[in-house]
Formats: structure tokens, sequence, C-alpha cells
């Protein structure tokens, strides 16, 4: 996909009465994504922050995190039957065949007459439909879900080819951070191939896979920023951090992610999000080109500003 490409469409997955709107900076926010994460081996242990300013905050942080989630290796796993093999009953699962996804604890295998049957969070299935499995860190309650579609965009940047193994074992390496609210209903959003007429798009979420109750798969946090406040370790693993309105950037200084991208509404009459934004401009930092280092160049309507500083 290239920077600004009008060959995606993005609409309401709950207003499908309402017009598809149509705008060439939804390619040019993915693919930012996507450069973001191809800069991480350049910091040399400093933090980059990439302040982005838009005339409305509506979709940029859900369209920059799809960018960055798409951009992610395919994870290898072993095949599904060496995965149940070495299982025990102590052992959490993530299992994915052709449509859903199975997510719980490992009871055992079962041989039948004819194949050979595993009972993942409650299920008993052929070994033989599971795609994908991967084994969870921690304990969790056992949910099953629809395979999310892999959609134009999956599609497009060949993720689609390796979408079971993504779904199976997501990173997890963002946090966003804003009204959690508002971030939700932004992933929500559909979007697809304006190109091609029976293309159905799939929601934003199906790439980010933010962390909500009762997900059998899960990747990003969607965090409120006063969690942030009162709990800086929430965003420590992750490797970028999306700061979505001044509610999340005044939190800028408390931030220690490698990455992190600050989404400053103009619509919003406050100079607060700039001014602190400048602030840790003025300390120890080093400018960084959008074009030739970062290799992004904003959309008309929308100023980016980026620099390192040392964590």
């Amino acid at each position: 996909m290239t920077e600004g490409s009008s060959s995606v469409r993005l609409g309401l997955a709950d207003a499908p009465e309402r017009a598809v709107e149509w705008a060439p900076w939804i390619g040019s926010f993915i693919v930012l994504g996507s450069r973001l994460r191809r800069f991480i081996p350049k910091l040399d242990g400093r933090q980059l922050v990439l302040a982005v300013s838009v005339p409305q905050r509506d979709y940029a942080a859900a369209l920059i995190a799809s960018g960055w989630m798409l951009s992610s290796p395919a994870p290898e796993l072993a095949d599904p039957i060496e995965v149940f093999q070495a299982a025990t009953r102590t052992t959490y699962l993530r299992a994915v065949t052709s449509n859903r996804i199975y997510t719980g604890a490992f009871a055992g295998l079962r041989v039948g007459p004819e194949e050979l049957r595993v009972i993942v969070a409650d299920k008993l299935l052929p070994v033989a439909r599971y795609e994908a499995v991967a084994e969870l860190d921690t304990a969790v309650e056992s949910s099953h879900s629809v395979l999310p579609a892999p959609g134009f965009l999956a599609q497009f940047v060949g993720a689609s080819e390796s979408w079971a193994a993504r779904m199976a074992d997501p990173p997890s390496d963002l946090v966003l951070v804003g009204t959690a609210k508002w971030l939700l209903q932004d992933l929500a959003a559909c979007i697809g191939n304006a190109e091609d007429p029976e293309d159905v798009p799939c929601p934003l979420s199906n790439y980010v896979l933010p962390e909500v109750k009762g997900a059998a798969t899960w990747s990003t946090q969607v965090v409120s920023a006063p969690k942030v406040a009162d709990d800086p370790h929430l965003v420590e693993r992750c490797q970028a951090a999306i700061l979505d309105g001044y509610g999340a950037i005044k939190y800028l200084n408390d931030i220690l992610a490698p990455i992190v991208v600050c989404v400053i509404d103009r619509s919003v009459a406050d100079e607060s999000a700039a001014e602190t934004i400048m602030e840790a401009r003025s300390s120890n930092s080093r400018p960084v080109g959008l074009k030739g280092e970062l290799q992004w160049q904003p959309p008309g309507g929308v100023e980016a500003l980026a620099f390192t500083v040392a964590l």
C-alpha cells in the first residue's frame, strides 16, 4: 500500500446507512504504522516521539495501530500435533481452525476409531481440524469465537498467508491510550478495497485485536489515560504506545515504550498537548527526518514532528 492510497474505503460498522467515507489519509496512516515498526532497530536505546496533528482525532490511532500490527513478522509455530503432544493438564492453548478460535485449558488427546481428537477450551475436535496452535504464558478462562476475517489489508500485504498463526500467537507489543470507549468505536470501523465492489469490508479490530472481555484472541491493550497515571507499568512491556489526545499525551514523560505516537486533535481548542510535546523536545532531543529517516510523508491537512530522546 502506498502513502495516500485511495484504494481503501472506511465506513462505520454500526451505521451502514451512512455514506462510505473516503480520505487519502487512510492509507498514509496505515503505512505510518509499518514505518514505525521498521524504525525500531535504528533507535539505539533512545525513544522516538512522533507527534501527529490532525483536524480530528477520529480513526487516526486505529489506522496507525493497524499498520503496526500488519507489519509484524509472522510467528513460527510448531505443528499442532506437536504442541498437543507436549501439552499437559496445566497447559493453556490458543487453537485456530479454518473458521474458529478456541482458547483455554488443554484437557488431553483421545484416540478414536478413525481419528485423533483433542480437548481444548472444553471443546472436543479432531486434531486435523486445527491449523495453528500456540501455548499461552498464563491461565485463562475458556473462550470461543469466530475467526476474524483477514480482509483486504491482510491480503494486500501478504499477512493473510499466515493468518491462522497470527491469530494463534499475535504480538503483544502495542498499547493504545486515551478514551477507551472512543478508541474501541474507531476500531469497529470497517475497511475494504474501494476498487473491488465485491469486497466485504472488515473492522480494524481484526488487525489490532483489542484486549476485551470474552475475546478468544487478543493483542493490543486499550487503556484509559487515568489508568496509566495509576499504573505506569501497564505499558512497560510494549514496543509502541499511541497516545490519543491530550488526556493521554500529558503522561508522555511516564511512557517508556521505545516508540510513542502522540495524536493531537486540532478540533479541540487546547494547546496543552503541543506544549507537553515541545517540552519533551527541549530535553536533549535529536530531530528525526520524516521523509529521509522515517520514510513517511504526512498527507494533506496533517502536520507531524519527530525526534528521539534518551530513555
